[in-house]
């Protein structure tokens, strides 16, 4: 369960514009790649980071949630692509 932190709108704003960068920057430039690859699992990682920032800010998740839930959703979107590569 994630536990609500109170409203800071510097740190969530800069959370989520992060988190939303990246999505840009992931699908715009990291995305040039061969589709099928080896590529696609770090686009993957990054996407998925990108969603972790993005919703740790949406939601207001403590340090420590943002991080493992930034590793998690990472880890489970590249873990997603290699099994789609098999």
């Amino acid at each position: 369960m994630i536990e609500r932190q109170e409203r800071n709108i510097r740190r969530d704003g800069a959370l989520f514009l992060l988190g939303f960068a990246g999505i840009i920057f992931v699908e715009v430039v990291a995305s040039s790649g061969p589709v099928g690859s080896e590529t696609t699992a770090v686009h993957n990682i990054l996407f998925g980071c990108s969603i972790g920032i993005m919703l740790s800010g949406i939601f207001r998740a403590t340090t420590k949630e943002a991080v493992y839930s930034t590793l998690a959703l990472g880890a489970g979107f590249a873990l997603g692509a290699v099994i789609d590569l098999l």
